[in-house]
């Protein structure tokens, strides 16, 4: 053999091995579940399905969605809970997100079968570990039979009756899953009795939900002028006249103040132009956690500068057990600066964590006027005449 060949075969040899022994770190992205089907979809229907992207990577990045197809049109992306609309999300390293797929079929879609593809891509252009400068891709399909046959059905998962106090209104909750083609509002039938006498019935049926989608609904009855003891409630949930689930439970009416109330402060707010004298609206959202109906304001401090400058108080509101409803307060800012509110929720004696926001208040400039002082106003003058003079020297000559 050559030696010069040989010594360029070890070379080669060697080059192999260095490049095969080189460690990497695992890139890559996959998208869950692979695929997905609609059957049965109305036109004018809307329907939801969960997606989670999965990053086995070392290194968080954005990835972006797209769709291809006869029904890419139809499909829209956001949070899990919902929110706002995204066409990007943030996978975190050796992690996973999910994303909510919200499909919406045209009125005038035909009969038939439409497909989708959803596509998961890395950011072109951004630099992922292990990837070599590619752009890295997973996709899932979606199956759609738009079909004019109405279809109404659904499913109960729960019906739940917890313990109440005198004069505080009872909540049952049925958890209802919608597994039909259209939008479908249950209705839900409770008789309360005690010792086997029938004391009230209720029927409600206010609340609609989406195909394919599972909705926590509330019936309240209002318990007023009952003494305490132990009850009886039957609880019928139907669809158009078909009875889906009848069940009973018993509940105890107990002495106002026997059980516990609990609540927190969940998210904070604010509406309005930042500018003085112009009211801001503060709005928190409660959630009660506790095990019955409260009573529920908020409360806050105003800071300017590190000093406290105000106060504020809200309106107090029933929220009941299992709820969650938005509280209120306002604030008119009386100078610019910058501001901090420290809020709370008050709440049958107790305080939630407080919650802090931090604004500017601007100057109030709709009225804005500027006043001459005398000095720019004579200066103004002597221009005025020093000119005047010239020109009447330059006319005389």
């Amino acid at each position: 053999m050559n030696p010069r060949c040989g010594v360029t075969m070890v070379a080669a040899i060697l080059l192999v091995a260095a490049i095969v022994c080189q460690p990497v770190s695992a890139a890559g992205i996959a998208v869950g579940p692979s695929s997905l089907a609609i059957d049965n979809a109305l036109r004018g229907g809307s329907f939801e399905r969960s997606l989670t992207i999965f990053n086995p990577s070392d290194t968080g990045f954005d990835v972006v969605l797209k769709t291809e197809g006869s029904a890419k049109d139809w499909i829209k992306f956001s949070a899990i809970d919902g929110s706002e609309e995204i066409q990007k999300v943030y996978a975190p390293k050796k992690g996973q997100i999910p994303v909510l797929m919200r499909v919406k079929v045209p009125d005038d879609a035909a009969n038939g079968r439409y497909t989708a593809k959803v596509i998961v891509e890395t950011v072109p252009g951004e630099k992922v570990p292990g990837s070599v400068g590619t752009i890295l891709q997973a996709t899932s399909t979606l199956e759609i039979t738009v079909t004019d046959v109405e279809r109404v059905s659904g499913e109960v998962m729960s019906i739940v009756v917890r313990d109440t106090e005198v004069d505080i209104p009872l909540g049952i909750e049925v958890g209802f899953k919608n597994t039909g083609n259209v939008v479908a509002t249950p209705e839900i039938t409770a008789v309360i009795s005690r010792d086997g006498t029938v004391i009230d019935t209720i029927s409600e049926a206010k609340t609609p939900v989406s195909p394919t989608i599972t909705e926590r609904i509330v019936v309240h009855w209002p318990n007023e002028g009952l003494a305490a003891g132990t009850y009886q409630v039957d609880v019928t949930v139907s669809l158009r006249d078909a009875i889906l689930a009848e069940e009973g439970r018993t509940f105890e009416i107990l002495p106002l103040g026997s059980l516990t109330r609990q609540g927190e402060l969940t998210d904070l707010g604010y509406e309005g132009a930042l500018t003085v004298g112009k009211p801001i609206k503060i709005t928190g959202l409660f959630k009660n956690s506790g095990s019955i109906a409260t009573r529920a304001r908020l409360s806050g401090e105003v800071y300017r500068g590190g000093s406290l400058v105000d106060v504020i108080s809200g309106d107090e509101m029933t929220i009941q057990v299992f709820s969650e409803n938005p509280l209120t307060a306002y604030y008119t800012p009386k100078e610019p600066g910058e501001y901090t509110m420290k809020t709370c929720a008050v709440f049958e004696g107790k305080t939630t964590d407080s919650k802090d926001m931090v604004f500017t208040i601007q100057p109030d400039s709709s009225g804005l006027s500027l006043p001459l002082s005398p000095g720019p106003v004579i200066a103004a003058l002597a221009f005025i005449g020093l000119f005047t003079a010239g020109r009447r020297n330059r006319e005389k000559r």
